[in-house]
């Protein structure tokens, strides 16, 4: 395959082939499995630390019901109950309330017998109305007394015909445990959320989000199923993938998460074997391009290097060595097209200087008439005409310079006024003008520097003159401003003069522009606003 698409279709065999195999066999199978088996941890952990939960609760219930048993509880006897509960209470992390059906506390052994105690706030069973003996798990509340989020569990019963609740009370923080003791990963987020879907412990910033309502994307996945695998975000605002549970016995729901991040680090972890063999051909495929492509680099290279050749003016000769077809017949190409070139050059150089010489012949011989045609005449016209006819000349030979395609205006305004030396400045950014432009304007300032000589600036010995010129390229326009100074007062004359109707015409009627003339007391200022002829025209050259 000694082609260019031949060797090419070489190096993208070489590069596609290994990438695809390993990526479709091996990245995708393991990926899948991996976040599969990740899912299946994920809601196995919500599994056990929802049955932890359980039976923590469990544990309060026993406690509330054995000791609603008690007979001097059943008999009335608070102080004595008080006693008895105390001493069950002093070896658990809960206390023992019993309120009255208005919610009066009776019995409370955080506090020693006969204190002043608080009002329990009563909450309304969600399950229907609480039957004697029958024990439920409140919700998320916060303690009367304790004055911190509490769980309670409560057993309706009876003294003395009238209705009383026992409850054994214990701190929401007490079953943040179960995730200790189930080992939660660090990354990992567990989760209990009441009936109400309020934060009752959290493995992580647990004093933080006590008592917050559940993220609302997580509520949106309760509504929809008690159990499962879904995306959401943490209350702290980070993505993750959640898995949850709801519990039959104390409608509590286990929420586990891991931050998406940490779930794509650990499938990557799991993949790292794939991704090995994947590497190892992929490193194999990239040898492979690398040795097929030194002979598409080494014959491209020769065609860079012609192209310099041609950029320079000078002959490509084709390689000796024939390389590959395509990049051969380009080479032969260019080859011919430099020779071409140069003919084409040559030919051009031999027509400019004899149109160069022509035109001098003319300007010469036009030159020449009109002496002998005006010597005669009083005021001496025919010198403002040779002068005319020199600025003329002095233009044609700047052109001719450049290729007749293109003139400098900085240049250009030094060819119209060096007959002044330094009493003439001028100033601007690089201005490429195209030939009618440059002869039009090789006119108009050559009338302006005659005009200062006579009557102006230059016609006194401190008199100046400035030139300056600016490109608005929003606008699209050159803007150039003759200043006069330190000469004679400028005064507007009565009638214009030829002089002033050549410059009138020439910025009107030739360039499309503008002019403007102010005859000022300190001396003459002209603007010129020209269209700009092409984008190429200004060359910005940052003096910075």
């Amino acid at each position: 395959m000694n082609s260019v698409r031949g060797r090419l279709l070489l190096l993208t065999i070489s590069l596609l082939v290994p990438a695809l195999l390993s990526t479709g066999f091996l990245l995708a199978g393991a990926d899948r499995q991996s976040r599969a088996q990740l899912h299946e941890q994920l809601l196995t952990t919500a599994r056990a630390l929802s049955g932890a939960t359980d039976r923590q609760a469990a544990v309060g219930v026993a406690v509330a019901e054995t000791l609603a048993s008690d007979q001097a509880l059943l008999a009335g006897d608070w102080k004595t109950f008080h006693a008895r509960a105390r001493r069950v209470t002093d070896q658990r992390s809960g206390w023992v309330v019993v309120f009255d059906e208005a919610g009066h506390q009776i019995v409370n052994t955080l506090q020693p017998h006969g204190a002043p105690l608080p009002k329990t706030t009563r909450s309304r069973d969600p399950r229907g109305r609480v039957q004697a003996g029958r024990s439920r798990i409140s919700n998320l509340q916060m303690g009367a007394a304790a004055g911190k989020p509490v769980i309670s569990v409560g057993t309706p019963l009876l003294v003395h015909g009238k209705p009383y609740t026992l409850a054994y009370v214990v701190e929401a923080s007490s079953y943040a445990s179960v995730f200790r003791e189930q080992r939660v990963p660090d990354r990992w987020v567990a989760t209990v959320l009441d009936n109400n879907r309020k934060v009752i412990a959290r493995s992580i910033r647990q004093d933080k989000w006590v008592g917050h309502s559940a993220s609302p994307d997580m509520t949106e996945n309760l509504k929809r199923s008690n159990e499962g695998v879904n995306r959401s975000e943490s209350l702290d605002g980070v993505p993750t993938m959640v898995a949850y549970t709801r519990s039959p016995q104390t409608g509590w729901t286990l929420v586990v998460a891991i931050p998406r991040a940490d779930l794509a680090q650990t499938v990557t972890h799991s993949v790292m074997a794939a991704t090995g063999v994947f590497m190892l051909l992929l490193i194999l495929g990239i040898g492979l391009a690398l040795f097929f492509s030194r002979g598409i680099n080494r014959e491209v290279g020769r065609l860079m290097a012609a192209a310099r050749t041609i950029g320079l003016g000078r002959p490509v000769v084709a390689p000796a060595e024939p390389g590959l077809e395509e990049i051969a017949a380009i080479h032969v190409a260019l080859s011919d097209a430099s020779r071409e070139l140069q003919a084409r050059e040559e030919r051009q150089k031999v027509m400019i200087n004899e149109l160069n010489h022509r035109v001098k012949n003319t300007l010469a011989t036009v030159q020449a008439l009109a002496r002998r045609t005006f010597g005669k005449l009083e005021g001496a016209p025919v010198e403002a005409f040779t002068e005319r006819l020199i600025a003329l000349s002095g233009a044609h030979d700047l052109l001719t310079r450049g290729g007749w395609s293109k003139a400098d205006l900085g240049e250009l305004m030094q060819v119209c006024t060096r007959a002044h030396g330094e009493r003439v400045e001028s100033s601007g950014p690089p201005v490429s003008l195209d030939p009618h432009t440059a002869v039009a304007l090789s006119m108009v300032f050559h009338e302006l520097a005659t005009n200062s000589a006579k009557y102006g600036a230059l016609s006194a010995p401190t008199g100046r003159v400035s030139i300056a010129w600016q490109i608005d390229l929003e606008a699209r326009v050159l803007t150039i401003i003759w200043v006069e100074t330190g000469g004679p007062p400028a005064k507007a004359p009565g009638k214009p003069g030829f002089g002033t109707r050549l410059i009138d015409s020439s910025i009107r009627r030739e360039l499309k522009g503008s002019p403007s003339f102010d005859f000022r007391p300190e001396g003459l200022v002209f603007e010129a606003v020209l269209p700009l002829p092409s984008p190429d025209a200004v060359r910005w050259a940052n003096p910075f």
